[in-house]
């Protein structure tokens, strides 16, 4: 009786979900999509009415979320056993937009691919892929990469082959995104600090010569350096979204009254939509954002801890992917650093990275799932006296 109990109290320890982590993921993505309603009006206007974007958008989202749904409910072991599958659709998929006819050009970018009236990202696609793909190959050889780093060399290879693919569409910001969290997941898997500071300073070369083989690249990074010059060339986006982010002050100008989003940034609707955001819910917006991702992360992190190896390590890997994207965003939008193309989770246009966003929370809310079932056996193995290690 005691056994049947105990068994079915993991039983349903297995199938929690943490409904406060999925409520604040829905609040982020209900005010991404209202941001985008009022910070794309202008853009819309100009390019096939006033509902033009959000239309599209809001489908996009509920596709999205289901996808989310998904990601969140199906079991880990036939996520894994797909694995294999999906990083060479993946690494295919990264080859598509350079080396077909598939691919497509926008704003000198050819990131995109297109079947009928169906586009896709692929490298969207490819970050929670590969942050699973790596938790996944480096479980297998926990032991003994502690001793050698060499042991990752073939998943490293891999990630490096893709990042070079990634830049060859000229998107360098996600490039080096795919590395940084590559080399987040090998430090905290316990890999050697000799072979983690060779690694470092491989992504530190990597970096210098992406930037220095492109005259745009340097365009920017000298506008960054010198910024009071160049506030009419390549400073001319980040400039405007620092003047509608003072002018949203403390409490914003309220849903639907910025005026500096309607004309003063171009393709606000992008990668600069935080700026519309602060215009009109100002630096309480800021802190009520900035708080439900803080929740939602943090919440994910401390279940995560009590997890089993590749479950931590998957999680703290979709954790650092999301925490980038969002800070790196906000970092360009603010000045912080250089120009470059991240898009804002849940709040950018555009479908690819909307997906990915949905699938990376849908995949935390699963991997969170068994940290709570790892705390649930701890719990119940030391109600009943027995040794848990």
């Amino acid at each position: 009786m005691k056994e049947e109990s105990k068994s079915k109290s993991l039983r349903i320890d297995s199938h929690r979900i943490d409904w406060q982590m999925v409520c604040a993921i829905i609040i982020v993505s209900l005010i991404g999509i209202m941001t985008l309603w009022s910070g794309s009006i202008g853009f819309a206007i100009r390019n096939g009415g006033p509902n033009s974007v959000i239309i599209k958008q809001a489908i996009l989202y509920a596709a999205s979320l289901i996808c989310m749904a998904v990601a969140a409910v199906i079991p880990m072991k036939l996520l894994r056993a797909v694995l294999p599958v999906a990083v060479v659709l993946c690494v295919i998929g990264l080859s598509l937009p350079i080396f077909s006819p598939l691919g497509m050009t926008i704003n000198r970018a050819r990131r995109w691919i297109r079947i009928g009236s169906f586009s896709l990202q692929p490298s969207e696609i490819w970050k929670p892929v590969m942050v699973l793909y790596l938790a996944s190959f480096l479980e297998k050889r926990k032991e003994r990469l502690v001793e050698s780093g060499l042991v990752a060399l073939p998943a490293i290879v891999l990630v490096i082959i893709s990042a070079v693919l990634i830049f060859l569409q000229q998107d360098f910001s996600t490039s080096i995104l795919v590395l940084a969290i590559a080399f987040a997941m090998l430090y905290l898997a316990g890999t050697p600090f000799l072979f983690m500071s060779n690694l470092a300073l491989f992504l530190i070369l990597y970096g210098a010569l992406m930037i220095f083989s492109s005259q745009y690249r340097v365009q920017r990074l000298v506008g960054f350096l010198m910024p009071e010059q160049h506030t009419q060339t390549v400073n001319y986006q980040m400039y405007s979204a620092l003047r509608a982010i003072r002018s949203g002050g403390v409490w914003g100008k309220g849903v639907g009254l910025g005026t500096l989003k309607i004309s003063s940034i171009p393709e606000v609707q992008s990668d600069f939509i935080f700026a519309a955001f602060v215009e009109e819910s100002g630096f309480a917006g800021v802190l009520v954002v900035m708080g439900l991702w803080s929740f939602i992360l943090i919440r994910a992190g401390r279940i995560l801890i009590g997890s089993d190896y590749f479950s931590r390590l998957a999680g703290f890997g979709m954790i650092t992917l999301l925490s980038l994207q969002v800070l790196l965003n906000l970092a360009v939008v603010t000045g912080v650093m250089p120009t470059t193309g991240l898009a804002l989770p849940f709040f950018s246009a555009g479908g690819s990275a909307l997906l990915m966003s949905a699938i990376s929370c849908g995949i935390l809310i699963n991997l969170s799932r068994s940290g709570q079932t790892e705390t649930g056996m701890r719990a119940a193995l030391r109600k009943e006296g027995a040794a848990y290690d």
